[in-house]
C-alpha cells in the first residue's frame, strides 16, 4: 500500500500501488459538520491551517524524538511557540511512546482512508491520538473512531483528542464509541458515495 493525499480532489487519497482512490475521513466530516467555519474570516482560516500544519510537524517529530527516531525540535518564537508549549507539556507529563506517527492507512471495505498524527503507547494501552489546535468539536470522535478502522490499527484500544491552545496549554479528550455518531459517519459517506454514482457535485 502506497497512499497519496490530494486535498480537493474528488477522492482525495490513491493508492498507487493498485490504483484504487479513496474518499478522506476529511471529506466524511465536511458531510457531517458543513458549517463548521462558516463566518470565519478566509485569511483567519488561512493563518490558522498553516499553523496547524507546521504543528503537526512538530508535534511529529517530538514524538519520533522522544523515542530516538529523530532530533528534537527547537522551541519556535511567536504565537506557534506557545501552542508547540503544550506539546511539550504534552510529551512530559503523559509520556507517550510512538508506535507509528502520520501514517496513512485504509478501510478497504467502507472506501476510506486517512493519516492519524500517532498511534502511541500511553500508560502501556495502544491509542490513537489526533492532535487539534482549534475548538473542540464533535465530529472529532468520529474521525478517531474512523481512524481505529484501519488497515494496521486492530490492536487499539483508546481514542484520543489532544487539544492546544495559545496558552501552551493541553488537553487531552478520550473518546468512547458512539454508535449514533458513527451510524452519522457511515450516513454521510452514503451521501458521499451517492454523489459521485449520480455525478452530483
Amino acid at each position: 500500500m502506497n497512499l497519496k493525499c490530494e486535498r480537493g480532489k474528488p477522492l482525495e487519497y490513491t493508492d498507487l500501488d493498485s490504483g484504487k482512490a479513496y474518499f478522506s475521513v476529511s471529506q466524511v466530516l465536511k458531510v457531517m459538520d458543513p458549517n463548521a467555519f462558516a463566518g470565519v474570516d478566509p485569511y483567519v482560516m488561512a493563518a490558522a491551517q498553516e499553523r496547524g500544519k507546521d504543528l503537526h510537524v512538530l508535534f511529529g517529530l517530538r514524538l519520533l524524538a522522544e523515542i530516538g527516531l529523530a532530533e528534537r525540535p527547537t522551541r519556535p518564537s511567536g504565537i506557534i511557540g506557545n501552542y508547540y508549549d503544550g506539546i511539550e507539556k504534552f510529551v512530559r507529563e503523559q509520556k507517550p511512546r510512538a508506535i507509528r506517527v502520520e501514517e496513512s492507512s485504509i478501510n478497504d471495505k467502507l472506501g476510506i482512508a486517512g493519516t492519524d498524527d500517532t498511534e502511541c503507547f500511553l500508560d502501556n494501552i495502544d491509542s490513537i491520538v489526533d492532535l487539534k489546535t482549534g475548538p473542540a468539536r464533535v465530529v472529532h470522535a468520529a474521525q478517531l473512531m474512523a481512524y481505529k478502522t484501519m488497515q494496521g490499527r486492530e490492536k487499539v484500544k483508546r481514542l484520543f483528542s489532544l487539544y492546544i491552545n495559545k496558552h501552551g496549554e493541553y488537553k487531552l479528550v478520550p473518546h468512547k464509541p458512539d454508535a449514533m455518531l458513527w451510524a452519522l459517519f457511515q450516513a454521510s459517506l452514503a451521501v458521499l458515495n451517492g454523489r459521485r454514482m449520480y455525478g452530483i457535485q
